[in-house]
């Protein structure tokens, strides 16, 4: 676990690890325990794991100094973007590249990309202001895995630091790391015991399993 491993795309090592959609202190408790690199805060409307900008704050507070913390938001208004309580950003709607630039200047970008969006993974690959790609399936945030065997050309072209993620559990992570190869992977409902409601016991084991894969 390391945030400088995490900030610094140029650091060899593992597999770097992101669990999103902490809602409560001990869900933070419990990444940093399984050695997790970076925690996630949904800001977005509709989603079970959403969490006030209050709440988030708070939560943000107590997150280590060795781990990453970042805000996932959709479509957000450039005072959410200004405002916001983390250094790191996710986006994962329809944000354009002024929005993308503007949240770029405040702190590094996560940019959110279906799969089988080649145009728009091409787009974003190629520009300046994101940090990182993450890739999900069609409908990010639905837990559902893609096909990563049918994705592995496209993702040897990359080159843009790229996190999978979509419908990652422990007991099938290393399969996708073996196929793909991502510098990161991205998990949330793969380690719920119910939906939003996060399990140490299944955070540690994903850790487990993506270390023993890396």
């Amino acid at each position: 676990m390391s945030l400088e491993r995490w900030n610094d795309p140029t650091e060899p090592g593992l597999t770097r690890i992101k669990i999103c959609g902490l809602c409560e202190a001990v869900d933070i408790e419990a990444a940093e325990a399984a050695g997790a690199d970076a925690i996630g805060l949904v800001l977005a409307e509709g989603s079970p794991r959403r969490v006030t900008e209050t709440l988030a704050a708070t939560l943000a507070s107590i997150v280590s100094h060795r781990m990453a913390t970042i805000s996932l938001m959709v479509n957000p208004s450039a005072d959410d973007v200004r405002t916001r309580c983390t250094p790191w950003i996710q986006l994962h709607g329809q944000e354009d590249a002024n929005c993308v630039a503007a949240a770029s200047a405040i702190g590094p970008v996560i940019r959110a990309v279906p799969f089988d969006d080649t145009d728009a993974i091409r787009q974003w690959d190629a520009d300046p202001h994101v940090a990182r790609l993450l890739i999900d399936g069609h409908r990010g945030g639905s837990g559902v895995r893609f096909d990563h065997n049918a994705f592995a050309e496209v993702a040897a072209t990359i080159t843009t630091p790229w996190i999978l993620a979509g419908g990652l559990d422990p007991d099938q992570v290393a399969k996708g790391i073996e196929v793909l190869h991502p510098w990161g992977v991205d998990v949330s409902s793969g380690v719920e015991s119910a939906r939003g409601i996060k399990d140490p016991a299944r955070i540690a084991a994903f850790c487990d399993a993506v270390r023993a894969a890396s």
